[in-house]
């Protein structure tokens, strides 16, 4: 590879990376990014842009239409937003990227509420049916409601099965979807669970570089959006998927990331979703396993826990701080508390294209670093 023309410190790009995304990237996928650009509006950009939306249908368990924007998961959060409510939604707040959907429509000028619990606590569908009915009873119906299955911040995953179910009871109020952190990585089925929107970046399991952000939407998604003003021009979902007849973008998209999409479902597809879903679940019951041996426990309560990055309480376990920068002197990336957690909780992130000898290889350089700080004391 020749020398970069922008160089970073000696060990930044060998880095691995454990932290809740990105994630690794495998050396296929990186040399389909640095083919030539082709024109937008060509047939060879269509061909491809049919090849991702059919496969990310399969990959999403769904026959809804897909929407792809070059762009993080934050736009795709507005425009869901501005897509669906005309006057007010309900977000489920269990960490900071929660948080971030109901910051997000309160600055879009929605009337936006939120049913925050814990930190390390999920949502269940009792809790859902009893705040959608509670909006109903007062005359102040939820446009729309927000869950994040998998919140890195505190490594909790929610059961989305089960809060889909119950929003089936509720047809009018909408089921917004955050899967940036579980796509590819646990099982989401998007029809089978009600989801009208399914949201995701691609940086996290699904193991690319960060730029695309991914959506299906609904038939009842897209009948709401045609009467909610304001959508804006950029999100809008009718005129994405008014292009969308074309296999085309509004704007200019990157056709760099369109590569990598679809060499990525390809190997995915090539391991087979199941094998995925279960590899991963391995790598979390592994890093559980051994960071008890530590005296660590995972910080979510137990029937929450996250297969794709596992938050990590100190409990009484040793001071994890001065390992986390002997690793990162070592080339592994490893993840601090977020926000209010840090310094309280670790995470490490096991998803995309790592594999348990990965983790293995992980635990042994954090138990030599422990064992190195301890020796200096």
């Amino acid at each position: 590879m020749p020398s970069p023309v922008f160089p970073l410190s000696p060990n930044a790009y060998d880095m691995k990376l454990f932290i809740p995304g990105p994630t690794q990237v495998a050396p296929e996928i990186l040399q389909e990014m640095a083919r030539p650009a082709i024109g937008h509006r060509t047939e060879e950009c269509a061909r491809v842009w049919k090849e991702c939306r059919s496969g990310l249908r399969q990959l999403m368990g769904t026959q809804e239409e897909i929407l792809m924007i070059t762009g993080p998961a934050s736009a795709m959060m507005e425009a869901s937003i501005r897509n669906t409510v005309a006057t007010r939604s309900l977000h489920l707040v269990c960490g900071a990227f929660s948080k971030r959907w109901f910051d997000i429509a309160s600055a879009c000028g929605k009337e936006a509420h939120a049913l925050e619990v814990p930190l390390g606590q999920g949502f269940q569908g009792a809790q859902v049916r009893e705040a959608l009915q509670s909006g109903i009873d007062k005359g102040e119906p939820f446009d729309a409601i927000t869950l994040v299955h998998n919140e890195t911040s505190t490594g909790v995953t929610s059961p989305l099965e089960e809060v889909g179910a119950v929003l089936r009871e509720f047809p009018d109020t909408l089921f917004l979807v955050d899967t940036v952190s579980s796509m590819a990585g646990m099982e989401v089925q998007v029809d089978a669970w009600g989801i009208d929107v399914c949201l995701f970046g691609i940086q996290k399991a699904m193991a690319l570089p960060a730029g695309l952000a991914i959506a299906s939407v609904s038939a009842a998604v897209l009948e709401r959006a045609e009467s909610v003003p304001n959508r804006g021009w950029f999100l809008d979902f009718i005129k994405l998927r008014d292009r969308n007849l074309k296999e085309q973008s509004p704007t200019t998209p990157s056709t760099a990331h369109l590569y990598a999409l679809a060499a990525q479902l390809k190997r995915i597809f090539q391991e087979g979703l199941e094998a995925r879903w279960e590899r991963h679940a391995a790598m979390a019951q592994q890093t559980r396993e051994w960071a008890r041996g530590h005296g660590w426990g995972p910080f979510p309560e137990e029937p929450f826990l996250s297969n794709t990055v596992s938050c990590l309480a100190r409990g009484e376990g040793p001071d994890f701080a001065p390992a986390l920068e002997i690793l990162k002197s070592q080339g592994l990336l490893v993840s601090n508390g977020y926000g209010e957690l840090k310094g309280k909780t670790f995470r490490i992130g096991h998803m995309g294209e790592h594999t348990s000898t990965d983790l293995e290889d992980l635990f042994r350089h954090f138990d030599n670093a422990l064992e190195a700080k301890v020796t200096e004391a």
